[in-house]
């Protein structure tokens, strides 16, 4: 039997990068998988799409009855929309600053917000949500969003807490640097890309990036029952990053 068959998965941002590998594996556990996101596209079959922005109540409560409707239940919610933004701190305007902490910490609380419910009513779940290296340790250039991931650990600490008691279990991944199209953008202004790829992987004991599917691997693990013992955990998937 797959790990996740007939489980109903929420997972966010999953049009591309982490999210995309994430939602496509958890269909291949058998999972049946809807991608919250404000891309609406193919997401690949037997996967549901449903567009929603996290930063706004009104459309996360009205993807929640939509799913309740459909599947009447939600097992697992892999929390992974985000945004990056690479700029010193007395550049920054207050909308840019607003903007990473509406979709990185926001987002995670709407979202839990209004599908936590639907999982205390399935008698139990579990949460995973996306952090980063850069919530665990600081990064040149990137306060709004060191401060938003560091953000997302303690929240899911705190929701570990508050929720075992309804049998729900709420673990982080915190992803080294990753082949995505977010880290495309963020470098593509790079003067010297190629010195710039190089010293961020010499950074990485593995000396190389993650692939999306090592981290939608962790993320597949802490929210299978092979992880039914842990709650309030944060696990690198850095190559060694954060052992330094």
């Amino acid at each position: 039997m797959k790990r996740f068959e007939n489980k109903v998965v929420v997972v966010t941002g999953g049009a591309s990068g982490i999210g995309k590998a994430a939602a496509e594996m958890f269909r291949g556990e058998g999972a049946r998988v809807i991608v919250l996101d404000r891309q609406v596209g193919d997401a690949g079959d037997g996967i549901t799409v449903l567009q929603a922005d996290v930063r706004l109540g009104n459309e996360i409560s009205g993807a929640a009855e939509k799913i309740r409707g459909m599947f009447g239940r939600l097992d697992v919610l892999c929390n992974n929309a985000g945004v990056e933004l690479s700029k010193d701190l007395l550049e920054m305007s207050e909308e840019e600053w607003d903007l990473v902490m509406d979709v990185n910490v926001k987002g995670m609380f709407l979202l839990c917000k209004y599908l936590l419910p639907l999982m205390i009513e399935s008698e139990g779940g579990s949460v995973v949500n996306v952090s980063s290296i850069s919530g665990l340790l600081g990064w040149p250039s990137s306060s709004a969003y060191c401060t938003s991931k560091g953000a997302v650990i303690l929240f899911t600490k705190q929701l570990a807490l508050e929720y075992g008691k309804h049998n729900i279990r709420v673990n982080a991944v915190a992803p080294g640097t990753t082949k995505t199209s977010m880290i495309d953008r963020l470098l593509k202004d790079e003067a010297d890309l190629n010195a710039t790829l190089k010293l961020i992987r010499e950074r990485h004991p593995l000396g190389r990036f993650a692939d999306p599917r090592e981290i939608a691997s962790a993320i597949l693990f802490l929210a299978s029952d092979e992880a039914s013992f842990i709650t309030g955990s944060v696990l690198p998937v850095d190559g060694g990053y954060t052992a330094k």
